[in-house]
């Protein structure tokens, strides 16, 4: 994959990408100040489950497609490519299917024992529903990115989002009598997730044939399968267990909150600027960072696919210096603007003053961001896992040691260790497979 490919698919994918971002934080402020900043966090406590379900459904799936489905463009395997497509479908179908039948059944009991809220248990039954097409979705979209078709990720995700926001304007108007929870925001993410597959599927039928022609070489069936699975259970139980940690996390900074401030509705508040105001500011810049990531997982697979070691160390020197900048840039920008903005937006100077304190992580946010996917197309899945637990670990284990002492400043703390150590890591990873691969190229 050409240097000018990744640059066009992520102008596509960021144009895409922050036009949804601002319909999204339109969202964000018409929720916040429809439903209040409590009943965010009732909506934020849901959520893990909700990826968790995403990650064992299609999470790995998906990122597995993006990468045979360029490795065998790259060979011009094309009925290779709609065999391996037609395996994720029917993967993805059992997995999401079963996965929400068990938090259906068992939700009551996540909710009170797990979550420690019982207000979730509704709100839980309601959002699975979306998994089906929100799995669906994932593996269309993975294979456009693959076939170096992002424009039609990003259209529908903008789609997304324009339902999304009509819904709960319709249902805010509807409940203005007093029904205005947490619910309103759990039924747009369904109704938008539903809309937006259903216009992928239709992207897809119309344009699968002329992406993939009839005549070419062909893989046998079990050379199909097994290198797919054994890059996507990684890559899965990579994203599972990141979810599980994440989950964790989730559960406890709301618990850990409540020891400091003695209060459960202050508690839940702070979790809700952290959640809904904070942590959405902090990546909003990284929209572009993000859909460099996406373009980078199938051309460091297609460089990988021709031996080209010194296309990927161009890869992470490029992305590397390009993070950082943007990093700097976003940290500049909210230690001078962070408190106007969040006043502006979310009517909340509080969020403003924690978004200022927290602004200088932005660059070491945004670069493990890149480095996730380039040490997925190089096959470094595991180590991958093994360093994002590990980042986790750091901040639970701060979250559980100095939050009820130090309030919401020791999880800022716990952030800015975690990201050094993801960083740090990945680098040492990435920059070690180029090298020594390179080494045994010349020795031979």
């Amino acid at each position: 994959m050409s240097k000018k490919t990744i640059i066009k698919g992520t102008l596509i994918l960021t144009i895409a990408g922050i036009a949804t971002k601002f319909l999204g934080f339109y969202n964000r402020i018409f929720l916040t100040r429809t439903i209040g900043v409590k009943e965010i966090g009732i909506y934020q406590l849901v959520f893990p489950m909700y990826i968790l379900a995403f990650s064992i459904s299609c999470s790995g799936l998906a990122t597995a497609l993006t990468k045979h489905i360029s490795y065998y463009l790259g060979q011009n395997k094309y009925k290779t490519m709609k065999k391996i497509t037609r395996h994720y479908m029917l993967l993805t179908a059992g997995l999401s299917i079963g996965t929400c039948t068990f938090l259906y059944i068992f939700s009551d009991w996540i909710c009170t024992s797990i979550l420690k809220n019982s207000d979730c248990s509704p709100l839980l039954r309601t959002i699975i529903i979306a998994i089906p097409f929100v799995a669906l979705k994932a593996g269309i979209n993975a294979f456009f990115v693959g076939v170096d078709k992002p424009g039609f990720q990003g259209i529908t995700n903008f789609f997304e989002q324009i339902i999304r926001i009509g819904t709960g304007m319709l249902l805010a108007y509807k409940w203005a009598d007093g029904g205005l929870t947490a619910k309103l925001a759990v039924v747009a993410v369904v109704s938008g997730e539903i809309a937006a597959t259903v216009l992928s599927i239709f992207f897809y039928l119309i344009t699968q044939k002329k992406i993939m022609p009839k005549s070419d070489m062909e893989e046998g069936k079990n050379r199909i399968l097994k290198p797919f699975l054994m890059d996507a259970i990684p890559i899965t139980t990579n994203n599972l267990m990141l979810t599980l940690f994440s989950s964790l996390e989730t559960i406890l900074i709301p618990a850990m909150l409540f020891y400091y401030y003695a209060s459960s509705d202050k508690s839940m508040e702070i979790y809700g600027m952290l959640t809904g105001i904070i942590i959405p500011f902090l990546l909003f810049p990284a929209t572009i960072t993000t859909s460099l990531s996406t373009m980078l997982l199938p051309a460091v697979s297609y460089a990988r696919a021709r031996s080209n070691h010194a296309a990927i160390l161009e890869a992470i020197k490029k992305s590397l210096i390009f993070c950082v900048f943007l990093g700097l840039l976003s940290w500049g920008f909210y230690m001078l603007f962070g408190k106007t903005l969040c006043m502006m937006t979310f009517k909340n100077e509080y969020a403003g003053i924690l978004l200022q304190r927290v602004s200088f992580m932005c660059p070491l946010i945004y670069i493990s961001g890149n480095m996730s996917a380039i040490l997925n197309g190089i096959g470094k899945a595991f180590g991958n896992l093994m360093i994002n637990v590990s980042g986790l670990v750091v901040r639970i284990l701060i979250t559980v040691s100095l939050v009820p002492s130090y309030g919401i400043n020791a999880y800022f703390f716990g952030m800015t260790l975690s990201y050094l150590l993801l960083d740090i890591s990945m680098l040492a990873v990435a920059i070690h497979f180029c090298k020594k691969k390179e080494d045994y190229i010349e020795a031979h």
